[in-house]
């Protein structure tokens, strides 16, 4: 069995004995019946690990003695920005998950005009904090020691002007206009870091098309077929580590 990971975000390099959540603790102690002595290993969400043992378990309360720092997973060479228009419930998980095991650095949920989920299914803030559990249970499970940034709902024209310095992607249905994620131009040179824009299951608005490509975003075309919303992420992001290197 490898050794189980748990996120605990305010853990320094200077604590020797890290107190579990609550429903950390539970999961060690009662799903995975560790005892005292076990390893353990506790992560910050930032890019830094350390191996540890459990410590001081029972059925509401554990704590982890840290042994020492280790070598996190290996993390991207280009920082990317993950901007995707709101799916449902299930869909946006499914993104989240894939996403984080796929090493981006932030994900942005995305307002746009073809967007068809209501505004109460996100506006209390519920969703972007079950959001946020998807991609810690993500990096937990992939071993990343990162977990990506999943940032407020904003909508498509304030992601655009936020976008400046960065490489703009934009993947659109096949047609004409559009590149093949295959051609060179698409990733040469290597940027340090990359927004891509992934449309809701309605697409990209002729507006907005325009408006990105006048940004100067680079309209990509994933293959001859018109790819579910949920899958197109991934399809990107795969292609781009293929094309930029690890």
């Amino acid at each position: 069995m490898s050794v189980p990971r748990v996120f605990v975000s305010t853990i320094t390099a200077n604590d020797r004995v890290v107190a579990l959540p609550v429903a950390d603790a539970h999961h060690l102690v009662r799903v995975l019946r560790l005892k005292a002595g076990d390893d353990v290993r506790v992560f910050d969400g930032r890019g830094h690990e350390w191996a540890g043992r459990l410590t001081g378990s029972s059925a509401s309360s554990a704590a982890v003695e840290i042994v020492n720092e280790i070598a996190p997973a290996e993390e991207p060479a280009v920082r990317v920005t993950l901007a995707v228009g709101l799916l449902g419930r299930d869909q946006m998980d499914a993104v989240i998950r894939d996403a984080t095991m796929l090493g981006v650095w932030a994900i942005v949920p995305m307002v746009t005009a073809r967007v068809s989920v209501p505004e109460r299914a996100w506006r209390s803030g519920g969703a972007i904090t079950r959001w946020r559990r998807v991609a810690v249970a993500s990096a937990k499970q992939c071993g990343r020691a990162v977990v990506p940034t999943v940032g407020a709902v904003t909508p498509f024209d304030t992601l655009l002007h936020l976008s400046a310095g960065s490489s703009l992607i934009m993947c659109v249905e096949p047609g004409p206009g559009a590149v093949s994620i295959g051609v060179p131009e698409v990733a040469t040179p290597r940027p340090t870091s990359a927004l891509v824009m992934v449309g809701p299951e309605g697409g990209w608005s002729s507006d907005e098309r325009r408006a990105a490509v006048a940004a100067g975003a680079t309209a990509v075309q994933l293959g001859p077929r018109i790819l579910r919303a949920e899958t197109a992420p991934i399809v990107i992001l795969t292609a781009l580590w293929t094309a930029w290197g690890w």
